[in-house]
C-alpha cells in the first residue's frame, strides 16, 4: 500500500558477535593484570624526584620502621660499601656490567645496585648513593639473590677481642652464639665454625729487605745482625712455584734499648724496606675456645691475654634478611613515566572490552 512503510525483512536477523565473550573477558583481565603487575613502577613514577636525605645507613637501619616509610621512594643514603664481596652483574649478550654490593653496618639489610659503568668521578669519590629504595622481597628474582649469596659469598668479619671473649665466657659450651662485628653487622656462629686469632709478638718484628740490594739471603741476614738484630727465622716459607718474592723477609728480635735506632737505620737503607709487627695466627673451632674476662684459651696454646690479641676474625656466608632493601642507584621517577602512558592505554583497552561485552549481551 502506497505511503505505508514496508517491514524490514532483516529486522529479526540477530547480528553476530564480533568477539566471543570469553575472549573479551580474558583480554580485559590480561590488561588489568599487567597494570597490577606494574603497580610498583606506576606508583614510583608519580613520586617526587628530589631524593630524601636519610643520612648514614648504619644509623638509619637501627629503626626499621623509619626505613619502611621510604619504600619505593627516591632517597639518598651514605654508607661504606662491602667492596671485598661486591658482585659484577651482566645481562646475557649485552656486555654491560653493573655492580651489586651490600653496605656495611646495616646487618646485611641494605644492598646497592650501581648501574653506571664507567662510574662518574663524583660518585667514586664519595660513598653516597642516590636512587630508588625497594624491598628485596618485592623483586621477582629475590630468591635467586638470597640463594646465591648464601652458597657462594662469604664475608670476613672482624670482632673486638674483648667483646668476643665476653660472649664466649657468657655462652653455654657447645651452643651457637650471635655477636656484632666491628662494622656493626650481626654474625651467627656455630660450634664447628672456624675462628682465626692473630696474636701479637711484641718482642719481634718482621723485616723485609729488597732482594736486588743484596747478593743473597745470607747477606740480607748479616745486614740485620749488623744493626743488633737476632734473626729467629723467615717470616714466610719460600714459595714453591712462581717468581721469587721482592724481599728477603725475616723475623728478628732487637734489644729494647736499641730497637728504635736499629729499625730507623734499616728503614733508611731503601724506601722499599718493610717493617711491621710480628703476629702468630691460630685457627680453632668456636666450640673449642674458652675465655675469661682477661684471657682467651686456644687449644694447644697457652692462654692469651686479650691485650695481646690483634684481631679475631672469621668467614661466614652472607645471609640476606627478610626485611632487606635494595637501592637502585640512578633510577628516578621520570625513568618510569612511560609506565603511566602504558597503564592508561591498558586500562582503556580493558574497559572498552568490558563495555563492548555488556552491549553485546544486551542485544
Amino acid at each position: 500500500m502506497a505511503g505505508q512503510v514496508a517491514d524490514d525483512e532483516f529486522a529479526n536477523v540477530p547480528s553476530p558477535r564480533t568477539r566471543h565473550p570469553v575472549i573479551a573477558v580474558a583480554a580485559a583481565l590480561l590488561a588489568f593484570l599487567i597494570v597490577f603487575y606494574k603497580r610498583g613502577d606506576l606508583a614510583y613514577s608519580l613520586t617526587a624526584s628530589e631524593p630524601r636525605d636519610l643520612g648514614q645507613a648504619r644509623t638509619l637501619f637501627l629503626t626499621p620502621e623509619r626505613v619502611a616509610a621510604f619504600d619505593n621512594r627516591t632517597v639518598r643514603i651514605a654508607g661504606v660499601p662491602d667492596r671485598e664481596n661486591a658482585l659484577e652483574l651482566d645481562t646475557k649478550g649485552s656486555w654491560t656490567f653493573t655492580q651489586f654490593f651490600r653496605v656495611l653496618g646495616t646487618g646485611g639489610r641494605l644492598f646497592v645496585h650501581r648501574r653506571e659503568n664507567p662510574l662518574p668521578g663524583f660518585r667514586a669519590e664519595h660513598d653516597v648513593f642516590e636512587g630508588r629504595l625497594l624491598r628485596i622481597s618485592d623483586l621477582s628474582f629475590h630468591s635467586a639473590i638470597r640463594r646465591y649469596y648464601a652458597t657462594h659469598v662469604s664475608a670476613t668479619h672482624f670482632f673486638s677481642p674483648d667483646e668476643f671473649a665476653k660472649v664466649i665466657a657468657g655462652s653455654p659450651p657447645g651452643q651457637p652464639i650471635a655477636l656484632r662485628d666491628v662494622a656493626g653487622d650481626e654474625v651467627k656462629l656455630g660450634p664447628a665454625d672456624l675462628v682465626a686469632i692473630d696474636v701479637r709478638r711484641p718482642d719481634e718484628v718482621v723485616v723485609g729487605l729488597p732482594r736486588d740490594k743484596f747478593q743473597d739471603e745470607a747477606a740480607a741476614r748479616i745486614e740485620i745482625e749488623k744493626h743488633g738484630g737476632a734473626v729467629t727465622g723467615p717470616a714466610e716459607p719460600p714459595a714453591a712455584n712462581g717468581p721469587p718474592a721482592e724481599r728477603y723477609t725475616f723475623v728478628a728480635r732487637f734489644p729494647a734499648e736499641r730497637r728504635q735506632q736499629a729499625l730507623g737505620a734499616l728503614g733508611d737503607l731503601d724506601r722499599r724496606v718493610e717493617i711491621r709487627e710480628h703476629r702468630n695466627s691460630h685457627k680453632a673451632r668456636l666450640g673449642d675456645l674458652t675465655a675469661t674476662a682477661e684471657k682467651l684459651a686456644i687449644p694447644g696454646q697457652p692462654a692469651v691475654a686479650l691485650g695481646s690479641i690483634a684481631a679475631v676474625k672469621t668467614l661466614a656466608a652472607v645471609q640476606i634478611p627478610d626485611d632487606a632493601y635494595l637501592l637502585v642507584e640512578g633510577e628516578m621517577p621520570r625513568d618510569h613515566f612511560h609506565t603511566v602512558i602504558a597503564s592508561a592505554l591498558l586500562m582503556l583497552f580493558g574497559v572498552v572490552n568490558l563495555i563492548g561485552l555488556a552491549q553485546g549481551l544486551r542485544r
